[in-house]
Formats: structure tokens, C-alpha cells, sequence
């Protein structure tokens, strides 16, 4: 017994503490586990300023960098620096070349006395992969839906689910075998029974956790037992002689539908949400929050639907409007911009011309972007900008995320888990456990960050999800960039003497609006 709690005890490890925290000479690699393209092997993490701290604000934090980064013939960030960079790491690895370093860094609001979790074994950027087993799952082996499926696929039975497997365009030789060695489960899962996958050695917790997704939903439909929560779901949401049997089977769009893997499409016209993505760091989306508030209505939760009506309008009307509407609507409620600002910067979508507008160039002040990208655009520079400080506005009411939090646990979500146990090579499924009503906890908001940009929207704006971790010192994720002395210079100086610098912006300071927000004007 004591043999195993170790066990436990050291997957958890490997999986929680992250990248801050390796151990020298823990190696990395690039393409194939078994025929790598190219490896690098850990040496050190530097913090800036030490353990705990941060500098006074981004411009010491700025200088510093100046002088360090001299230091280092290049570094490679894994995320853009924000107004709220107060501090930075540096990992530093030997290789690929022989006699050779290579530097990542990543910026933080601070450096906490316990910094792990906060940089994932999988976040440094141009693939490398921890060649440790317990990280070895979505990335690398691909068995999530959104790797085994074509976007956003419905089956309208298990089997053609479980046939489906590997039919993505995008879908290598090595993922395709891979997807042959867990066949033979599936089968079985067909069969009624629970799934033993043999000879899949590493795989194991991506069986788990990556293909945990399609196994559940194909479970549920088979009527195996799925634990207390899926039975209380059943009788909830289709009756006491419900049943899930005859639904169809849809993986949504990641972007789209956030905490949701899937949906059993329910041939009385019922969706049901399945989702095993509590964690902290999943996206919601107007589609799960909206949900909860047509079930709130259904279920005549009056006194909740009343308790947060400001909310639950703003909810609505994210649905409703357009992803170009949402931002500029609210914009000139909340006295960000006046409605000619707002069809100007319409207008400057279509046209991607120049502005004169000093609103406008106050918004694109906000963000850094790199004019020199072809898809570049001035109406989606400015509209993102407005995009996050409508966002950063109607979030700075409390009762917003407490209303958010709220529906999400009242939506039609079963949360389910995949049990199982390891044995030499193999993983057999042992069961299953699940809740509903879902119980998220944590705290949500309005996240503009991940649809808009200056090169164009992906979708409306979505609700970050934190369940209780990291959202406070962690920054925006970016592409894959390499950062030298000279851009950080660029940055800085477009930062500290651009236009729209700190006294422009509080000249244009955006007049909340309280029934609303819930609040009274604030300042920045």
C-alpha cells in the first residue's frame, strides 16, 4: 500500500508542479517519442525578481529586462507581456546543439511563494514534450475527440462513433497507429462492457483523460452504469422513464462550447451537456451560462432569475448580438467610445484604412500588435481593445461572475469521470463516476482575449473558467515568439511613449454603467 501512495504521490507531482520545477537533466523532444526531430534537456529556472516578489510596475520590470536580456543571444516567450507584467521567468536548457543553450521565458503579474502549476510541462512553445509518461497524453498521442473526429461530428449511434475514430483529414501514420492499439477496447465498450485497452504502455493516462471523452458519452447512450449523478440527470432532465438511449452524439467545437466535451442530442429535442473538464484554465461559453438561464426559467427558479436580472441580461445579449456588435453596443453604454467611434471602427474592418480618431487610437494603444502580419487590421486592433476593456468593465462587478457561476451549475452539464486501473502495459476501465447538477467552483468571467485580436475574431467572446488556481498571476498566452534585445526595446518604447499613454486613457475614462455593472464609475 505505502508502494502505491508513492506512486500516486509521484504522478501527481510530475503533473502539478510544471516546468518552474523540473529537475536538471529532465529532456524535452521535438516530433516522434521514439524517433525524435530534436531534444533539449533542463538545466535551470531564473525568477525575476526572486521568490516571492514583483517589481513596482511593468516599466522597472521593462528595464530590468533591458539589461538582463544582454545576456542572452535569444529568448523564446511563451506569452505576451501585458500592463499587469510585473515579473518574469527564465528556463534555461542545454541543446539541441551540442555545447549549446537554448532560453524560454515567460512573464507573471507576480512571483508567488509556490509557483507550481503556473508554467504546464506542455507550454513551452515549438512542441517540445516532457519525455516523461505521466505528460505524454493530449499533445502527444491526440486521442481527444477534436484529434480523433472530424470538427464538430455527430453520430447517430455508438458504433458509427467508434468506426468514425481517426477519419480527421489531419490525422498522421503515427496517430493512426496509435488509434489501432486501443481498437480492440472500443470494441468491447460496444459489446456493453467495460473497456480494457492492453499493450498501450504510455498512453495509459490519455486513455483516461483524452479518450475518457468519447468513451463516457457512448457509456451513457448504452445504458451502463454511470454512477448517482447520471441516473439523477436522467430523471431530471427526461423524466422517471427517461433514457438516454436513441441520442445522438455531438463533439462540439472547442472554442465554442468551453467546459463541454460533448452532447447527447435527445431525440425529444433535449441537449445534454457531458463535461470532465473542471479544472482550472477551461474556457465556458455563452452556450453553457445561456443554457442554465433557459433552465432556470423552465424549472421556475424565479427568485434566482430576479436576484441577478442585470446579469442575465448582459448573458443574453452576448448571445444575441454579433462578435463585432457585442463590443462596440456595450462600448458606448459604458461610455468607452460615442456611437460614431463605434461605426468607424466598422467601417475600418472593411476597409482596414487609417484613423485619425483620437478614441481610437487610445484603444490601439491597449495592445502591442504586430503591424507587419499580412492579416493585420486597424478595425480589428481597435475593436479588440475595446473588446477587453468592455470585458475588464462588466467583470469588475463581483456579482457578474457570481451569476455566471450560478447558471453553470443550474445548465443540463452531467460532469463525468472516467476510473480505471494501470496493470503492467494496460488500462482497463472500471467504472465511472458523475455529478449533476454540475458543481464548478471557482470563478468565472468575460475574456475577450482568446477571439479577439488585430487580426480578426474567431467567435464570440467567451467565459474564462477558474477553478481556484492561477488566473491572478498568470498572463495571456501568445504564439510562439523569439524575443532579443532590440523588441523588447520596441515594446517598451511603444508602450511608455505611444499614443494613448496613461494620462490620454484616463482622459477617456470609460462612464459605467451601474444598473449594469452594479457599480459606480470606477478609475483606472
Amino acid at each position: 500500500m505505502r508502494d502505491l501512495l508513492n506512486l500516486f504521490d509521484n504522478v501527481l507531482m510530475e503533473k502539478s508542479r510544471g516546468l518552474l520545477y523540473r529537475d536538471a537533466g529532465d529532456s524535452f523532444f521535438q516530433g516522434s517519442k521514439d524517433n525524435p526531430t530534436a531534444e533539449i534537456v533542463f538545466d535551470k529556472a531564473e525568477y525575476y525578481p526572486s521568490i516571492p516578489g514583483a517589481y513596482a510596475n511593468y516599466d522597472e520590470m521593462a528595464q530590468v529586462g533591458q539589461d538582463l536580456f544582454k545576456q542572452y543571444p535569444a529568448i523564446t516567450w511563451s506569452n505576451n507581456p501585458t500592463g499587469a507584467s510585473k515579473a518574469f521567468a527564465i528556463l534555461t536548457f542545454d541543446g539541441p546543439v551540442p555545447g549549446e543553450k537554448t532560453y524560454f521565458g515567460r512573464f507573471f503579474n507576480e512571483i508567488k511563494p509556490d509557483m507550481a502549476g503556473f508554467w504546464k510541462n506542455g507550454g513551452l512553445p515549438g512542441g517540445w514534450q516532457l519525455n516523461k509518461a505521466v505528460s505524454l497524453k493530449g499533445a502527444y498521442y491526440k486521442l481527444k475527440p477534436a484529434d480523433l473526429f472530424p470538427t464538430n461530428s455527430t453520430f447517430t449511434a455508438p458504433a458509427d462513433c467508434v468506426a468514425a475514430i481517426g477519419t480527421r483529414p489531419e490525422t498522421t501514420p503515427d496517430q493512426l497507429a496509435q488509434i489501432d492499439k486501443i481498437r480492440p477496447g472500443m470494441d468491447q465498450l460496444l459489446g456493453g462492457k467495460l473497456p480494457k485497452f492492453d499493450n498501450v504502455g504510455d498512453m495509459m493516462s490519455a486513455v483516461r483523460d483524452d479518450l475518457g471523452e468519447t468513451i463516457g458519452p457512448i457509456a451513457l447512450i448504452q445504458g451502463m452504469n454511470m454512477g448517482v449523478g447520471a441516473e439523477a440527470a436522467r430523471k431530471d432532465i427526461l423524466g422517471p422513464k427517461g433514457t438516454f438511449e436513441g441520442s445522438d452524439i455531438n463533439f462540439p467545437a472547442d472554442k465554442n462550447n468551453g467546459l463541454v466535451d460533448s452532447y447527447l442530442l435527445h431525440p425529444s429535442g433535449v441537449e445534454i451537456g457531458i463535461s470532465s473538464k473542471g479544472e482550472k484554465g477551461a474556457s465556458a461559453s455563452v452556450k453553457n451560462i445561456s443554457d442554465g438561464v433557459k433552465t432556470a426559467r423552465v424549472k421556475g427558479l424565479d427568485e434566482l432569475l430576479k436576484s441577478y436580472q442585470p446579469q442575465v441580461k448582459v448573458v443574453e445579449e452576448i448571445g444575441k448580438l454579433s462578435a463585432v456588435d457585442f463590443p462596440i453596443v456595450y462600448g458606448i453604454r459604458q461610455g468607452i467610445i460615442d456611437e460614431a467611434t463605434g461605426q468607424e471602427i466598422k467601417q475600418l474592418i472593411k476597409t482596414n484604412g487609417t484613423s485619425k480618431n483620437p478614441a481610437i487610437k487610445n484603444l490601439m494603444s491597449d495592445i502591442n500588435a504586430k503591424l507587419e502580419n499580412p492579416r493585420y487590421n486597424v478595425g480589428y486592433h481597435a475593436l479588440a481593445a475595446l473588446a477587453r476593456r468592455v470585458a475588464e468593465n462588466v467583470n469588475e462587478n463581483p456579482k457578474f461572475g457570481e451569476a455566471c457561476l450560478k447558471f453553470l451549475n443550474t445548465s443540463p452539464i452531467i460532469q463525468l469521470h472516467l476510473t480505471g486501473s494501470e496493470k503492467a502495459d494496460g488500462y482497463t476501465v472500471t467504472g465511472f463516476t458523475s455529478k449533476y447538477p454540475p458543481d464548478f467552483k471557482g470563478t468565472v468571467g468575460l475574456d475577450a482575449t482568446k477571439v479577439y485580436s488585430a487580426t480578426g475574431i474567431i467567435g464570440r467572446v467567451s467565459f474564462s473558467y477558474n477553478g481556484g488556481g492561477n488566473k491572478d498571476t498568470d498572463v495571456t498566452d501568445a504564439p510562439q515568439a523569439q524575443t532579443s534585445i532590440d523588441d523588447l526595446d520596441a515594446v517598451t518604447d511603444k508602450r511608455l511613449t505611444g499614443p494613448g499613454a496613461k494620462a490620454a486613457r484616463a482622459k477617456n475614462e470609460p462612464k459605467t454603467d451601474a444598473g449594469t455593472l452594479g457599480r459606480e464609475r470606477r478609475t483606472r
